[in-house]
């Protein structure tokens, strides 16, 4: 399955030639599970959960994770909407990278509890992932 999120418009009509059958769009469920940068936030918990807890300003470090996985997502998103020499999908891509903040914010923990409010609201990040999860897709490219 290609991470690219496939449209109407990317069809190519019955007749045409090529041969092989033309893929169907991508429904609300493909568009949304596409949206989220999942290798990515894979990337970032796998990364995380290599910093030991006792490391010195582990906060801070992990911020760092973060924000280095997160430059990640636009250009790994790039790289696979664009294969076969296709215009790469900007909403998609922009969706995606704004996504990637909500799922750290939902997942919790270390570094994001170093935000006095949120350590006393970390349920907030549950409800805006459910909401923007819903709501991206919505979203045809």
């Amino acid at each position: 399955m290609s991470r690219r999120i496939i449209t109407a418009a990317a069809i190519v009509p019955p007749g045409a030639p090529g041969g092989a059958a033309p893929p169907t769009p991508d429904d609300y469920l493909g568009r949304l599970l596409k949206y989220i940068p999942a290798e990515l936030v894979g990337l970032y918990l796998a990364a995380r959960g290599v910093v030991p807890a006792t490391a010195t300003d582990l906060d801070t470090t992990l911020w760092i994770v973060a924000l280095v996985t997160w430059v990640l997502v636009p250009i790994y998103l790039f790289v696979v909407t664009s294969r076969g020499g296709q215009k790469p999908l900007f909403w998609q891509i922009t969706l995606g990278t704004i996504a990637f903040p909500v799922w750290v914010f939902s997942i919790g923990g270390h570094p994001v509890t170093s935000i006095a409010w949120y350590a006393q609201h970390e349920f907030v990040g549950s409800l805006v992932l459910m909401f923007v999860t819903v709501i991206f897709g919505l979203k045809q490219p």
